[in-house]
């Protein structure tokens, strides 16, 4: 019987030591510990020093550090040579901080005070605006951002270099001192250029009675016209008025012609149509800037013309347009002085459909 119970509490002692380590050994692994993977290192940009705000940050300020990659988010740069030299600071920045693409600006003064439209326009260029019509802005097509080509169309008469005024001159005539007492018709008569009555002419030798005629003008001068494309892809920063309050990058509804679905449904709603832009402004150099405002109020007309957004090319051949230039370039025949015409007489070219009659 001893040797019986004892052999039962060994049995029992070794079964509590193998739960005992079976307990160890599931708890810890076996004793035997995992280690943990590697972390893949890459390089991100830290500033090296402190760096006011709006200042360049150049390759001095900048170093490179190993960082994880998978904490390396799309912001950070990663090489010295992608920021160096290339954007401002557009906060104050600290020794030690990461670099984002939140923290600079390709220019600087994004952060300081005045219109948000300003700080869109390059550096050495300048904004204005210009009148616009339907038939001048390519059916109102122009949007925010396009390239477009300015074709200028003026007229041109010829003056009086002395008097600045349009020729011909005028004639008057003019009664000259005379001592008292001497008559009317005897009293001296000049005839002078200059004023108001019959128009200056020229004399010519007419063949039939070979005698010499003074002829004047049947009418007053004809302007000469005249068309040009000076500006060639150029940038269109605002279709329309800009938003006199709040965000004024943003499209206003009432300055945007819609489209034609969207047009027709307001038309149903019985809601009235938005105005159509009167205006549109240019980004053009501050020369140009010059030259428009002059054709501007000179009255001259402005004609847009749209270009596609990946087009780079400049014509350096571009030739002004007139009458003359017409008749030449495109064969146009003159009409041939005939014994007979058309029946009514046409003086003016009318939109057929207005002068249809069945």
């Amino acid at each position: 019987m001893r040797r019986g119970g004892a052999l039962l509490l060994l049995i029992i002692l070794l079964i509590l030591a193998l739960s005992v380590a079976a307990f160890f050994l599931l708890r810890g692994g076996g004793g035997v510990e995992t280690a943990a993977p590697t972390p893949q290192l890459a390089t991100i940009v830290v500033l090296a020093q402190p760096v006011p705000r709006d200042e360049l940050i150049v390759e001095a300020m900048l170093e490179e550090i190993p960082y994880p990659e998978e904490r390396i988010t799309g912001s950070m740069f990663r090489k010295i040579a992608d920021v160096a030299d290339v954007y401002y600071a557009k906060y104050p920045l600290v020794q030690g901080q990461p670099l984002t693409r939140e923290l600079v600006s390709e220019r600087p003064g994004i952060l300081q005070e005045g219109s948000d439209v300003s700080k869109t326009i390059p550096p050495g260029m300048t904004a204005i605006s210009l009148p616009i019509s339907r038939l001048g802005a390519v059916g109102f097509a122009i949007r925010d951002g396009d390239k477009v080509n300015v074709i200028v169309t003026t007229t041109f008469v010829d003056l009086d270099t002395s008097f600045q005024s349009l020729l011909p001159n005028g004639l008057v005539q003019i009664v000259g001192p005379a001592p008292l007492g001497t008559k009317d018709e005897e009293l001296p008569k000049l005839t002078v250029s200059g004023g108001e009555g019959a128009s200056l002419g020229r004399a010519e030798l007419e063949p039939t009675l070979n005698q010499a005629i003074y002829m004047v003008p049947s009418e007053a001068q004809r302007p000469r016209l005249v068309s040009q494309m000076i500006l060639q892809n150029v940038q269109v920063l605002r279709v329309g008025q800009f938003n006199l309050s709040g965000d004024q990058t943003a499209v206003p509804e009432t300055q945007q012609p819609q489209e034609g679905e969207q047009q027709q449904e307001q038309q149903e709603e019985g809601q009235q149509a938005p105005p159509a832009p009167d205006i549109v402004t240019l980004i053009v150099t501050p020369q140009d800037a010059i030259a428009l405002t002059y054709l501007i109020h000179s009255q001259a007309r402005i004609t847009l013309t749209l270009r596609a957004p990946d087009d780079p090319n400049y014509f350096d051949n571009i030739e002004s347009v007139t009458l003359q230039y017409l008749i030449s370039q495109y064969n146009i025949a003159l009409p041939a002085k005939l014994p007979y015409g058309l029946n009514p007489r046409l003086d003016l070219l009318v939109d057929p459909l207005d002068n249809f009659f069945p």
